[in-house]
């Protein structure tokens, strides 16, 4: 029984004595990280971003881990907003390590909260492209599951521009040139026919003779002959012809509008038309008549003639008989026009030139190239 008692009495004293070893040992209590969190990796000046890239990463930020004084789990949250002051943001993710990928989807979802697109079209208010700007992120940091031990990171800007769509349904110039092209002849740059939806299109005075077109201005070899728009399958105008390298034209000389429809495969040749004026101050009234004065296009779209004016109203048509509104003064002014002082609209409806000059006879000139109506 004294054995028994004397073993007892040593537990409980070892017992004690791990107790007390318990008591007396150090307890780490984390503090808040006074100099917060930085971040150490580089930032590009300007971020290209585009939706056939949104699967790709567009920056891996990485910062210093935070300092809460203890060894211990701490969670960090990704945060992004349009607003540096980060009223109200975007949680981009978590994580336990120090840095984080953020993908160009992610750029993309800021990009269309700010409004930005990638249609060229679109402008910002004050009439720039739409697709430029600029958000904010920056690094929470924090232990455990309460916001007692929090810390931040100053915020980074990230300037993002998104890629404008470039239309699939464009095409590059060509230039035509020849006899066959009689203001020009044999000589570069030649006529440019500019594309616009994959129709190409110029004016030129056409006479009975060859031309070609060609795909780079001074480069003889650029040429496109006949054959060469035969073999792709291109419908071609009858007043054209197959000579050798090149194109002959056998219609009637003049002004004709060359259209090239890459879309539609065809080539086409389009004779100049006339402009006529109708009205109170122009000989002929308001009727179609053999005293209606007709512009001829002498120049390609150039249109001129001698005319007596008086005070009142009138305007232009384009088809002889028909009446419309296609040729007022109002569409001049939609297209850029100056046009001479002695006219006015007349505010009317129908948008007539209104004639406030001395009455009498003078050459009036409407000139598409220069953007121009003049009186001499």
């Amino acid at each position: 029984m004294k054995k028994l008692l004397l073993k007892s009495l040593a537990i409980i004293i070892l017992i004690t004595f791990y107790s007390c070893e318990e008591e007396n040992a150090p307890i780490f209590v984390a503090q808040p990280d006074v100099d917060g969190i930085i971040f150490t990796n580089s930032f590009a000046s300007n971020y290209l971003i585009s939706e056939a890239t949104k699967e790709n990463i567009g920056d891996r930020l990485i910062w210093e881990s935070a300092d809460f004084g203890v060894t211990t789990n701490v969670t960090y949250e990704i945060q992004g907003s349009i607003d540096p002051t980060f009223s109200t943001f975007t949680i981009i993710g978590t994580t336990n390590e120090n840095n984080f990928p953020v993908t160009i989807s992610n750029f993309l979802d800021f990009a269309k909260e700010l409004g930005l697109d990638a249609d060229p079209s679109t402008t910002d208010s004050a009439g720039l492209a739409n697709n430029v700007g600029q958000f904010f992120v920056r690094i929470k940091a924090n232990v455990g599951t309460t916001d007692n031990l929090t810390t931040y990171s100053e915020f980074e800007t990230i300037n993002i521009t998104w890629l404008e769509d470039i239309p699939t349904n464009t095409c590059n110039s060509l230039y035509v040139l020849g006899e066959g092209i009689t203001d020009i002849g044999w000589n570069f740059p030649g006529i440019e026919l500019t594309c616009d939806t994959n129709v190409l299109k110029a004016k030129a005075r056409l006479g009975n003779a060859n031309f070609r077109f060609f795909t780079t201005v001074g480069d003889w070899d650029s040429g496109l002959d006949y054959k060469y728009f035969e073999n792709e399958g291109y419908t071609i105008d009858a007043n054209l012809e197959n000579a050798g390298d090149n194109f002959s034209f056998i219609g009637t000389p003049g002004i004709y509008t060359i259209t090239i429809d890459d879309a539609n495969k065809t080539i086409q040749l389009e004779a100049s038309s006339s402009l006529w004026a109708v009205g109170d101050a122009v000989p002929g009234g308001w009727s179609f008549s053999g005293e209606t004065v007709e512009f001829t296009e002498n120049t390609p779209d150039i249109w001129s003639a001698s005319i007596e004016l008086n005070n009142n109203i009138f305007r232009f048509f384009q088809t002889f008989g028909t009446y419309d509104t296609n040729n007022n003064f109002q569409f001049y002014i939609d297209q850029g026009f100056t046009i001479d002082s002695n006219f006015e609209s007349d505010g009317g409806p129908d948008a007539n030139f209104n004639f406030i000059g001395t009455a009498g006879t003078y050459n009036l000139t409407i000139n598409a190239v220069e953007k121009t109506i003049t009186l001499n």
